[in-house]
């Protein structure tokens, strides 16, 4: 008998992070025989260390730039009804493809499934300074695939993901693609999964800040999109923010009055700080140090990621900050 729901995971030199992943599938609540596992991979090389045993886990090998690809080739292999997406990063709480599964019996065929998404609680006392990591906490339109169900039927109807879109934004335009022909998105609050906290140097931080821009492309696609940025231009508050800072700069520059730089940078650092956590040593020499280090390292990161979202707001000629 087929299983009712397919976990499709694109991976990509993480298999320290898909083991994980795969421990959190093997831990489910959902009984087994009601669920498979497709792990979409670049290459054919054997996974290292033993799968978990008793978890119906079928390997892939699909060599694309991109994991657009490779959720593909897993929802067209998927023997579900429904197919639900995460990464190789992320920890699927036990109970996760159980709420999925009842949410998805409880609304049929026309509905995307959409999870709480929050930082390992293993992990969480990395999340400060640069390390990234990902939160959904209600309803989230940019569709991210680290928590994402949908009908096997409906991904078929909408021919998959864009593969144009490899490496940003497929998820987005799917979910989109969704609403447009009358698909609902519905929060399961009780599908849990943890996502990884990375750590990064500057450096790295860097390198993602020069990839993860495709927003004006999305845009390009679905206008109705502009909503959901903040103050209808920005990816978020820390992008509005570091441009006010980069504008009280220019203003002093231009004035020679360093009190705008000043009160243009404030907002920027009071909302770095709100967001670090209180630890021991805090108000100390060195972790005032520490604090300056991250909001400079901040701040660098943040102004870089407005500066290639500019760039293709050019390109595309849709504003994305």
């Amino acid at each position: 008998m087929d299983p009712e729901v397919t976990v499709v995971v694109p991976t990509y030199r993480r298999d320290t992070r898909l083991a994980f992943t795969l421990d959190g599938l093997a831990a489910q609540t959902l009984d087994r025989s009601r669920f498979e596992v497709l792990v979409v991979r670049d290459d054919d090389a054997e996974l290292p260390g033993a799968m978990p045993e008793g978890l119906d886990v079928r390997v892939i090998t699909q060599p694309a730039p991109g994991p657009a690809m490779r959720r593909n080739r897993g929802w067209q292999e998927a023997r579900g009804s429904l197919v639900a997406f995460t990464d190789d990063d992320c920890r699927p709480a036990p109970g996760w493809l159980e709420a999925l599964l009842e949410a998805h019996l409880q609304t049929g065929p026309e509905t995307v499934l959409e999870g709480r998404t929050e930082p390992d609680p293993d992990e969480a006392h990395l999340f400060h300074g640069l390390a990234r990591s990902m939160e959904v906490y209600g309803p989230n339109r940019w569709y991210p695939t680290c928590n994402l169900a949908m009908p096997r039927e409906l991904i078929e109807r909408l021919d998959g993901f864009d593969e144009e879109l490899a490496f940003w934004g497929e998820d987005t335009d799917l979910g989109l693609r969704a609403e447009a022909i009358g698909a609902q998105l519905v929060f399961v609050d009780e599908a849990v999964v943890w996502h990884a906290v990375h750590v990064r140097s500057l450096r790295a931080a860097l390198r993602d800040a020069t990839q993860r821009h495709a927003e004006a492309e999305v845009l390009a696609r679905h206008p109705s999109q502009r909503d959901e940025l903040y103050m209808g231009a920005f990816i978020g508050e820390e992008h509005a923010r570091i441009t006010l800072a980069a504008a009280g700069l220019v203003a002093a520059a231009i004035t020679r009055k360093p009190a705008l730089a000043a009160l243009g940078a404030y907002p920027y650092f009071i909302h770095k700080v709100a967001k670090r956590p209180l630890q021991a040593g805090f108000l100390s020499p060195i972790g005032l140090a520490r604090l300056g280090v991250d909001v400079a390292g901040g701040a660098i990161v943040d102004g870089t990621e407005v500066v290639m979202r500019a760039r293709t707001s050019l390109r595309k000629r849709k504003l994305v900050l």
